[in-house]
């Protein structure tokens, strides 16, 4: 059993796994040591905000992260059990688009969430100072490593290396643990779709907005979401999911690296591709809040080849350094569940060679990620032809549904001739490529 456990990368997975097999080891092992390495010098707050489905706010309550969550007053989030739906440039009301959990996920008492990355990160690292078998160390960019099946060799940027029994590779997409030790080679993959993202002062946006908590805009060429990421409702966060040329992307990470105007500059490019798409709406709300919002980042989508290897000697993979998905799951409900489901399986195999927990997780998951990945990439392929072939049409003009599936729930409004739908995916991505899915269908984009 191991008793030295390296965690590399502090993201939700990296997290997330800390707190988890200290919750299920720290009874059996006393002398349980778990480090988790963190390339940058201190918690990023790239990421803007995040979803949280049901299912994760479930998952976070279990590790005791929830709580620490709602002590964080504004910074808390705000929860979200619709999404308002409107037509991008007729600004035509669609219809809300209503999230729930299947009802066998044990989900009842939680919502999804609309919260900002940062606030989630210091949130479980919250609750990992209370736990006293786990440390953070800042600063440990991984550039490469070894392992055998007796124990596992890290080695960092700043001349210093690390040795341990078990290492878990959550340090993302572009994982340097996956494509330099465990799958040489292997690197992600641009899906063609980014997000051009900002959060804004809510004050500032003086017309009313046209939803509670979140609405997104569809169009043909591109969709703008805005929601509200705290209670008080004075923090509005913006994005455009839109199709960008990678000679932009590299371009962006170029000017981060340059000065500050620089910097500017690429701000200012990203601000006039989202007021492009805003500029279409009828919607003076959308607009103002689009025209107020300044410090724009870009970030783009990537995945990870499915179907490689998830392990190698002791290390192992979870979260999007296993398996990033195409633009439609939301990625960290599925980090949670790895980080979760892998310190139970190691925890229930104590004793037994860790082998063993590898192989008992991989069939616990494996297949679950594969059918989640391909259903992914068909619905977005299916959503690109669509896009590409119904260019002509006019505006959404009509209410909109989607096919009942096993996790999905349809009621029908009596207004409304045509049912609405119920999602327990609550990705930005993945309500764009359902919402676009249907509309075009239906002939409706």
């Amino acid at each position: 059993m191991p008793r030295k456990i390296a965690i590399i990368g502090a993201g939700i997975a990296g997290l997330a796994s800390a707190i988890s097999l200290s919750n299920e080891l720290t009874p059996k092992l006393s002398d349980l040591e778990i480090i988790v390495y963190e390339r940058s010098k201190e918690l990023s707050t790239a990421g803007g905000a995040i979803s949280l489905t049901p299912i994760a706010q479930r998952h976070l309550d279990d590790l005791g992260v929830l709580s620490k969550l709602n002590q964080m007053g504004p910074e808390a989030g705000v929860e979200v059990d619709t999404i308002d739906l409107f037509a991008l440039n007729s600004g035509r009301r669609l219809g809300p688009l209503r999230l729930t959990a299947s009802k066998d996920a044990g989900c009842d008492n939680y919502k999804g969430r609309r919260v900002k990355r940062i606030s989630l990160a210091l949130a479980m690292v919250a609750a990992i100072e209370d736990l006293p078998k786990v440390s953070i160390l800042y600063g440990k960019k991984l550039t490469g490593g070894n392992t055998t099946d007796d124990g596992a060799t890290l080695i960092f940027d700043d001349g210093t290396s690390a040795s341990a029994d078990l290492a878990l590779g959550c340090d993302g997409v572009h994982s340097p643990t996956r494509t330099r030790i465990v799958d040489p080679g292997n690197e992600s993959k641009y899906s063609g779709v980014s997000f051009v993202q900002s959060i804004t002062s809510a004050v500032n946006a003086s017309q009313p907005t046209r939803s509670e908590t979140t609405s997104l805009h569809i169009g043909r060429h591109g969709s703008i979401l805005t929601s509200y990421c705290d209670p008080n409702r004075e923090k509005l966060f913006v994005a455009a999911v839109l199709k960008v040329n990678e000679i932009l992307i590299e371009r962006y990470y170029a000017a981060l690296e340059g000065d500050a105007a620089a910097q500017n500059s690429m701000k200012m490019s990203l601000r006039y591709l989202v007021r492009t798409q805003s500029n279409n709406s009828r919607s003076p709300a959308l607009r103002k809040m689009v025209d107020h919002a300044e410090d724009w980042a870009l970030c783009p989508v990537y995945q990870v080849r499915p179907g490689r290897p998830w392990h190698r000697g002791r290390i192992m993979l979870l979260g999007d350094a296993a398996h990033a998905m195409p633009p439609r799951d939301e990625s960290t409900t599925h980090a949670l569940e790895d980080a979760i489901i892998f310190s139970r399986t190691l925890s229930h195999n104590i004793g037994q060679p860790i082998a063993n927990s590898f192989q008992e997780f991989e069939c616990e998951r494996r297949a679950f990620i594969d059918n989640a990945f391909d259903e992914s990439f068909h619905l977005w392929q299916r959503n690109q032809d669509l896009a590409a072939s119904l260019n002509y049409l006019k505006d959404p003009m009509s209410p909109i549904s989607r096919p009942a599936s096993p996790d999905v729930n349809v009621e029908r409004i009596p207004p409304l001739s045509v049912p609405l739908p119920m999602n327990d995916s609550f990705s930005d991505l993945s309500v764009c490529s359902l919402t676009q899915e249907y509309l075009g269908s239906h002939g409706i984009i």
